[in-house]
């Protein structure tokens, strides 16, 4: 019984973990396409940066 809990227990917060990296993805994406239109190039160059990472984080949460 407390392995079934722990098992669940450790879903939700893969669950969690995945929607987070999720969405940090999304207003990276969204930042980025800001920042090009407002030709802020270098705020560009860094938020590509940031969206490698957090890209990396989302596809850990699937291994």
């Amino acid at each position: 019984m407390a392995q079934v809990l722990m098992d669940q227990a450790s879903g939700l917060r893969d669950a969690f973990s995945r929607q987070q990296c999720i969405s940090r993805v999304k207003s990276y994406q969204s930042r980025i396409r800001k920042a090009i239109t407002n030709n802020r190039i270098s705020d560009a160059s860094m938020l590509l940066t940031q969206l490698e990472i957090a890209q990396q984080q989302l596809e850990a949460t699937y291994k």
